[in-house]
Parts: structure tokens; C-alpha cells; sequence
């Protein structure tokens, strides 16, 4: 039931994601939708941990592979651009999850649990990097994280050409963004 849940909304939105349309493309019963998650708000629950620990694994791996470039910077931006990519492949997922269930206080805090533990990859990418050996500090690195989440949301509500009238390739927004960011870092 939760691929079909996630599947609707990442094809669908919102609007997709009806606990008919999920017991119907998953092939099963009300009673044993109502028996796994209890209400529509289970489900909503059940695929936000979901989707956290996907999320969690592909940025594990991002970083993994960040580390393997030869400059701070470049390992910078494979960072950025992992997590740029991962949130345009998730975009629906996420609106879903920040805009429309925001009032649900354990969801939110889940959330911004994962935002601290990106934040704490990304930290630990720059400071451990042999290029850097620790040169920046924490408020700036707070700062950059602030900047690149809060573009992670641009690019969940809007589209490319929607913030200034001028579309921006993803290439050319991951460059810019980490152009922008080491210039604060360094």
C-alpha cells in the first residue's frame, strides 16, 4: 500500500493521494487499509518515515561519493548537487510532506531531523575534507545550511523560471548556489 501511496503522489500531487485511489492501485480492501495505518493520517505518517529514510540513504551515499573529491569545494558541490537532484526527483513527495502536513508536530519534528543531520553531513564534509583541515567556522557553515535549505524549498514551490521570470538550468543552479556558498565559506 505504501508504493502505491508514494507512487500516486509522486505522479498525481496531493490531490491523487485518496485512501480509495491508494486501495485501489494497490489491490487491496478498506478493512485492510484501515487495519495497517487506522486512518488517512497513519498513512501520511507511515510515508513520511518512509520517504525520511530513503532520503536519509541516498544522501548517505551523496556524501559517501562527495568525499572522494580532491578539493573541499568540489566535495561542496557534489553535496549540493545530490541534494538539489534528490529534491526535484522528490518534488510532489516533498510539498506533500513540508506544506501540507506541517500542523502535524511529530512529522515536523521528524523533518527538521533531517534537516539537522544534512546540515551535520554537509559540516562534516567541509571540515573533515584534508583540503580545509577545519578552516571554517561554525556560524558560517550554519549560515550556507540555512541558504541551501531554504533554496531546497524554492525548488519544491516553484518552478525554474517562477522566482525571477528566467529559467536556470539545474546544472547552472548548482553551480551558482555553490559558487555563492564558497564565497561565504572560504
Amino acid at each position: 500500500m505504501l508504493d502505491a501511496a508514494e507512487e500516486l503522489l509522486r505522479d498525481g500531487g496531493a490531490d491523487a493521494l485518496t485512501v480509495d485511489a491508494v486501495i485501489e492501485k494497490a489491490g487491496t480492501s478498506t478493512g485492510s487499509f484501515y487495519a495497517r495505518f487506522g486512518s488517512r493520517e497513519g498513512l501520511f505518517v507511515a510515508l513520511h518515515e518512509r520517504f525520511l529514510g530513503v532520503f536519509a540513504t541516498v544522501m548517505s551515499g551523496v556524501v559517501e561519493r562527495a568525499r572522494t573529491r580532491p578539493t573541499a569545494e568540489q566535495a561542496l558541490r557534489a553535496f549540493i548537487d545530490g541534494l538539489f537532484s534528490g529534491v526535484r526527483q522528490n518534488r510532489n513527495t516533498l510539498a506533500f510532506h513540508i506544506l501540507l502536513n506541517a500542523h502535524n508536530a511529530e512529522m515536523r519534528a521528524q523533518g527538521n531531523e533531517m534537516t539537522r543531520l544534512l546540515t551535520a553531513m554537509m559540516t562534516e564534509l567541509i571540515t573533515t575534507h584534508p583540503t580545509d583541515a577545519g578552516r571554517v567556522d561554525a556560524a558560517r557553515i550554519d549560515m550556507a545550511a540555512r541558504a541551501i535549505f531554504g533554496l531546497c524549498l524554492e525548488l519544491v514551490i516553484f518552478d525554474d523560471d517562477e522566482v525571477t521570470g528566467r529559467a536556470i538550468t539545474p546544472r547552472q543552479f548548482t553551480n551558482r548556489v555553490t559558487a555563492m556558498v564558497v564565497s561565504h565559506l572560504w
